[in-house]
């Protein structure tokens, strides 16, 4: 496990249990909760009633398992097996970032997969595409796609700046194992970079007149609104990256 390659199999590993975990426990209060609705309906039943439960589930699922995903990647960073490998801090951070991105995006499309299962079997209307919008969706969707997981890189990235943050400040006061404080301590912090966060990225969308292409109705404008969001968040992983780098460096210490 000394080398990226294994390394990156054996943190993707970790997250891919957790994540099927966490899918089979939804597909199973589905299933309980389908078999409930057909007793209590007589023994009728509708598959779009399946459709709409999993569909609901399924945003419950994506918020416990990014919150998951999270506290797994804060983890391996404060692990006496994973700091004290014979790699590179930076090596780590990023292997580390991208195998909880790709759990999270194996999750997805499981989810989908399910999904469009479960709509083909219940006959749900999607809805009639003209064959001429066909070129302009594409676009349009794999520009989602791609501002979809650059958000997600970043969120990762910054809940990771939080807590190495607050670690670091924990670790220069003497009132640092109060639960009470480091409740609050957290509190400030996320408030702090938030504000910050906030008023950079409104100030650049400003600048580039962001706000008149967000209402332009064509959409290869909703596209470029969609590439320069993508732009803007890019530079904030770097921006939070070289951060938590610095930080994992100097100041993150074992724990566990």
């Amino acid at each position: 496990m000394s080398n990226l390659m294994g390394l990156s199999k054996n943190l993707f590993m970790e997250k891919f249990k957790l994540m099927n975990l966490t899918l089979g426990i939804d597909v199973l209060a589905v299933i309980v909760s389908a078999i409930m609705y057909w007793v209590s309906g007589g023994f009728h039943f509708e598959m779009k009633y399946l459709l709409d439960l999993f569909l609901i589930s399924m945003s419950i699922m994506n918020l416990v398992s990014f919150i998951l995903l999270a506290n797994k990647n804060e983890h391996i960073f404060t692990s006496n097996n994973y700091r004290l490998l014979p790699i590179t801090d930076t090596k780590l951070y990023f292997s580390n970032l991208l195998t909880t991105f790709l759990a999270f995006v194996y999750l997805q499309v499981v989810s989908q997969i399910i999904s469009g299962i479960l709509y083909w079997i219940s006959g749900a209307d999607i809805g009639d595409v003209r064959l001429d919008e066909i070129p302009h969706l594409v676009g349009f969707v794999a520009s989602l796609a791609l501002l979809l997981i650059i958000i997600t890189l970043m969120l990762y990235s910054a809940i990771t700046v939080i807590h190495f943050l607050t670690n670091w400040i924990k670790g220069v006061l003497p009132f640092k194992s109060q639960k009470w404080f480091n409740f609050i301590l957290y509190l400030v912090v996320i408030w702090i970079a938030l504000a910050i966060f906030n008023g950079l990225t409104v100030n650049i969308f400003r600048g580039l007149n962001y706000y008149d292409l967000f209402n332009a109705s064509s959409m290869e404008r909703l596209n470029q609104v969609l590439l320069i969001s993508s732009g803007i968040f890019f530079v904030w992983i770097v921006i939070f990256s070289l951060f938590n780098i610095y930080l994992l460096k100097r100041w993150v210490e074992t724990i566990r």
